[in-house]
């Protein structure tokens, strides 16, 4: 049996935390839709391995109705007792389990008190927990409130319209819709915007081209498989793409993602911006001066006096953004994230920058000690996280009091919201409380997140365990389920 240890982490101040409710999360996802390729397939081979591949089925495209649900604590307080018997009740779970080799880190919210741990400073492969770090970075970094732009401005000396990717991998193909995540921002409104502009110029002839510098550098990381782009696993990391680069009718429930994402966004551009009246071509006759006069403004022969801004579209805001990300466990979302914490840091948007600018954005509040990351999305198996260092950013995000205070209600909740809709549907205490991010990978579970035992008091927690045989991974996926249940039941004293 593990003792609690003596010494206690860093303590923090105990106040109550509004910021960990599940108000904010309003997605039920549709059976195993909006998972994660590696948290819907165990079975799938890791990325790095040099495991024989294994048929799959693609990912499943998300399909989110609106639901209320239950927040798993409307008020965090000091009155409700600390349990104390959390190591007889994980100890317990473990005896009875066939697999062994867990890393575990169990900790009052607002009090930081450890209250169990076992191997908890030994890194590990996370899978898909990864994008708890990155979702952390971006809210600390970037800020919750902010939001990413798709662009277009005029050159007139050259009659060109650019198209300039911001970032957004949940830019829709229509019209912008504004109460939504994915979709907020819409080429089909930025191209009417563009077109009613240049209109305005008397302006009815353009060519158009595409600036995607806003990310450098490789856009495929070399630790992924390219075949995984088919599976709806992954997709080239550009500046601009359309619903995260998935492609294929939203109706099917399988889709694949594109090899050209931002490709396949200018196509449609350039179709709307044609179909709201402007011809594209590429040898774009210039406005005559009289024309530019005529529409009240300089002649368009003096250059520079059109140049510009000609529209843009925003996207939901970063905190929507990480949000989605942690309950869909979209990869492609978690990895554009990192490329803009890297870009927030001062640092280019890129694959090789993400990773680092990620643990930098961390390191000035807590401790990270041996992390790694090779990407930011959890795909590598060359990420190695401990359950300490996972544990002490979900702790740190309880008593914070900036958009970091959100982060474990962004996570998908036991019993009803994305990779955790079919888990903790049994346990009446958990279901609904429970609020964790999932990995899972061929040889790889984790799970990290917070919930509220049956006494009222918030613990936060981390699972972990790599290397385990492919025929034992629902084994112990079973395992880490029993011991937060066991949490969520817990009246420990």
């Amino acid at each position: 049996m593990n003792q609690i240890p003596e010494q206690n982490t860093r303590k923090r101040s105990k106040r109550a935390v509004a910021g960990i409710t599940g108000g904010g999360l309003a997605v039920v996802l549709a059976a195993a839709a909006a998972l994660d390729a590696y948290d819907v397939f165990p079975e799938l081979p890791g990325i790095l391995t040099t495991d024989p591949a294994i048929e799959v089925q693609a990912v499943p495209a998300p399909k989110a109705q609106g639901m209320d649900m239950p927040a798993p604590a409307s008020a965090l307080d000091d009155s409700a007792p600390v349990p104390t018997s959390v190591p007889d009740e994980v100890d317990k779970v473990l005896s009875g389990s066939k697999v062994k080799g867990f890393g575990i880190e169990v900790r009052d919210g607002l009090s930081n008190d450890v209250l169990y741990s076992k191997a908890a400073d030994r890194p590990r492969t996370p899978a898909s927990v990864t994008k708890v770090l990155t979702g952390s970075a971006a809210l600390l970094t970037i800020g919750g409130e902010e939001r990413l732009s798709t662009t277009t401005e005029f050159d007139p000396a050259t009659a060109t319209v650019t198209l300039t990717g911001g970032g957004d991998p949940l830019l829709g193909a229509g019209e912008s819709q504004p109460g939504a995540v994915n979709g907020h921002g819409g080429l089909t409104t930025l191209a009417q915007d563009t077109a009613e502009s240049l209109q305005s110029k008397n302006i009815a002839e353009v060519a158009l081209d595409l600036d995607t510098s806003r990310y450098s550098g490789e856009d495929f990381s070399p630790g992924w498989d390219r075949a995984d782009i088919a599976k709806g696993v992954i997709t080239p990391i550009q500046s601009l793409m359309i619903d995260t680069g998935y492609i294929g009718s939203k109706d099917k429930e399988w889709r694949g993602r594109s090899e050209h994402p931002a490709k396949d966004a200018f196509a449609v551009f350039t179709k709307e911006l044609t179909a709201a009246g402007i011809t594209v071509t590429d040898d774009p006759k210039p406005a005559e001066d009289g024309d530019a006069e005529d529409a009240g403004g300089e002649a368009q022969g003096e250059v520079g006096a059109d140049a510009g801004e000609l529209a843009a579209v925003e996207s939901a805001t970063i905190s929507e953004i990480v949000e989605y990300a942690l309950v869909h466990s979209d990869n492609v979302v978690a990895e554009v994230l990192g490329n803009e914490v890297a870009i927030a840091s001062g640092q280019p948007g890129s694959l090789e920058a993400g990773p680092e600018a990620v643990l930098a954005a961390l390191s000035d509040s807590v401790d990270l000690g041996k992390t790694h990351l090779e990407d930011t999305s959890g795909l590598s198996y060359d990420n190695q996280i401990s359950p300490h260092d996972l544990t002490t950013v979900l702790q740190a995000s309880v008593v914070a009091e900036d958009s970091l205070s959100s982060l474990i209600s962004y996570m998908p909740v036991g019993g009803l919201t994305g990779t955790l809709t079919e888990r903790f549907t049994k346990d009446r205490n958990a279901a609904g409380t429970v609020h964790a991010k999932t990995g899972t990978l061929s040889t790889v579970t984790s799970l990290a997140g917070g919930v509220l035992d049956a006494d009222g008091r918030y613990l936060v927690f981390t699972l972990q365990i790599d290397d385990v045989d492919k025929d034992k991974i629902l084994e112990a996926r079973k395992t880490v389920d029993d011991i937060v249940a066991a949490l969520a039941d817990c009246g420990c004293r």
